[in-house]
C-alpha cells in the first residue's frame, strides 16, 4: 500500500477539486505544506456550475484569501540572502545578529534547497523587525478594514 505522499500531484489536485471551497480553505490547507500550496494554487474562479455553487459557500474572508496576493511571503529578505536589507535590528546585544550559510555549525539542511542562508543570534537578547505596508503590497484599505483578515507570521 502506498502513502498519500506517493500520489502524483495531478491526482491529488483532482481529488481536492471535488471538495467544497470552504472546506478547502478552512480544513484541507491546514493538513500539510503540500496541501496548502496545492489549495493556494487552485483557481476557484472557474465558470462551471459546480464552481459557482462552491463560490456561494465561501465567506467574505475566504474570498479575500483567494483574491489577494497573500499566498506569497510578504516578508522581504526572509532568509538573509541580502544580509540585513529590509530589516531593522531593534536589539543587537551580545555578539548580535549574523547571517550564516546553511546548514551552519549546529543547523540542519533547510527543506527548500534554494535557501542557502539564515539568521542567527548570539547569547544575549536580539530582535529584528520589518514593517510591511499591506496597502502598498496591493491590498485594498477598505477590504482590510471591513474583513480584518487574520495575519500570520511564521518562521522556520
Amino acid at each position: 500500500m502506498a502513502d498519500i505522499e506517493a500520489l502524483p500531484e495531478q491526482v491529488l489536485l483532482k481529488i481536492l477539486s471535488y471538495i467544497p471551497a470552504r472546506e478547502l480553505v478552512l480544513i484541507c490547507r491546514l493538513v500539510c505544506q503540500q496541501w496548502k500550496m496545492l489549495v493556494d494554487g487552485l483557481d476557484l474562479q472557474v465558470h462551471d456550475e459546480r464552481s459557482l455553487k462552491q463560490k456561494e459557500d465561501i465567506t467574505e474572508e475566504d474570498a479575500f484569501y483567494f483574491c489577494t496576493s497573500a499566498k506569497e511571503n510578504l516578508i522581504k529578505n526572509p532568509c538573509g540572502e541580502e544580509e540585513f536589507a529590509f530589516w531593522e535590528l531593534t536589539n543587537n546585544d551580545g555578539d548580535g545578529w549574523k547571517v550564516e550559510d546553511l546548514p551552519g555549525d549546529n543547523g540542519k539542511p533547510f527543506p527548500n534547497q534554494k535557501i542557502q542562508k539564515y539568521f542567527v543570534t548570539s547569547f544575549e537578547w536580539c530582535q529584528k523587525s520589518q514593517l510591511i505596508n499591506l496597502v502598498l503590497e496591493g491590498f485594498e484599505a477598505e477590504t482590510l478594514d471591513n474583513i480584518q483578515p487574520p495575519i500570520t507570521v511564521r518562521d522556520w
